[in-house]
């Protein structure tokens, strides 16, 4: 346990810098702002380019690796459903949870894979982000544009099909992953030089990237949000990752990838989200605090829920 925290350790440590530093506003104002953009068009794009490409698609697991983590996404979608009916909460309350239930930190989610399990993790977190982050992007433009009704803002003057087309088109993690996957399929990479810059740009890509989630914490927006962050936690840090493993112990995935699995389940929910909540209507305000809270709550839970997964799956 203890040397898995000291595994697990300097992703936070680049975490707390990068929010010490927009704290601090050093080297200046606007920078951290700068930094996310360049990671977020260029630098991860390139690192999931890098990895699609060396995914061994003729293996036999992959369809039970795509079938246990989306499985794992639907029936955490449930639970926030059910949550947030029982609760009677208002609808662009009600889409905030669910984003912070399903959605995962990509980032922070490739930077504990390489850190704890090395180029083989990253491979296959690059192969189940390849499944999760198209299938949540659809997921998610559908169930809010529903839940919101045609008076949110971007239903108003866009229908669904455009919606859906304009998250997966404009969304470059999405561009890479289905340009990676499609070249090796193909049988075209490594491609001469290209595959040899975007490694090196893909080498950069995990700790700016941390630097720039931990610049984008925003401890100002931590207000009393109550049952609905507990609950939305409860679906993001045990549900799904719990659905993950009892999965993989059924089908009998064992090994790195359910470990690699698992990990998508215990990081804390994407800071896109924010984004997507102001887009679709719904509530931004939480939203916001429910990504800073669960990035500080995943300090403690994320070595636990790794520990227990090296456990019983390893």
């Amino acid at each position: 346990m203890f040397s898995l925290s000291l595994s697990v350790l300097p992703v936070f440590l680049l975490l707390m810098v990068g929010a010490v530093c927009q704290r601090w506003r050093f080297p200046m104002e606007g920078f951290w702002s700068g930094v996310d953009t360049l990671s977020y068009w260029v630098l991860f794009p390139a690192l999931l380019f890098s990895k699609t490409s060396q995914i061994d698609f003729s293996s036999p697991m992959l369809p039970k690796y795509a079938f246990i983590l989306l499985f794992a996404l639907l029936v955490t979608a449930v639970f926030v459903f059910v949550s947030t009916w029982l609760m009677g909460v208002v609808a662009p309350t009600a889409s905030s949870m669910l984003q912070a239930g399903v959605r995962f930190n990509t980032f922070v989610m490739l930077a504990l894979a390489g850190s704890l399990y090395g180029n083989e993790g990253l491979v296959l977190a690059a192969l189940g982000a390849s499944v999760l982050i198209p299938s949540i992007n659809v997921f998610l433009v559908v169930s809010m544009t529903l839940m919101h009704g045609p008076s949110s803002a971007s239903a108003s003057s866009a229908s669904l099909p455009r919606l859906l087309s304009g998250a997966l088109i404009r969304n470059p993690l999405i561009v890479s992953i289905v340009l990676g996957s499609s070249l090796n399929l193909l049988g075209l990479t490594p491609i001469i030089l290209v595959s040899d810059v975007l490694s090196m740009l893909s080498q950069a890509a995990l700790p700016l990237v941390l630097l720039a989630v931990g610049a984008s914490v925003r401890f100002e927006t931590v207000r009393s949000v109550g049952m609905s962050f507990v609950m939305s936690s409860l679906a993001r840090f045990v549900v799904f990752p719990l659905v993950i493993g009892l999965m993989c112990w059924w089908l009998d995935v064992r090994g790195l990838p359910a470990l690699v699995a698992v990990l998508f389940g215990v990081v804390p929910t994407a800071t896109s989200a924010y984004a997507l909540a102001r887009q679709l209507g719904g509530d931004a305000k939480k939203m916001s605090a429910y990504i800073t809270m669960q990035t500080l709550l995943s300090v403690v839970t994320l070595p636990v829920s790794v520990w227990l997964s090296q456990v019983y799956l390893g």
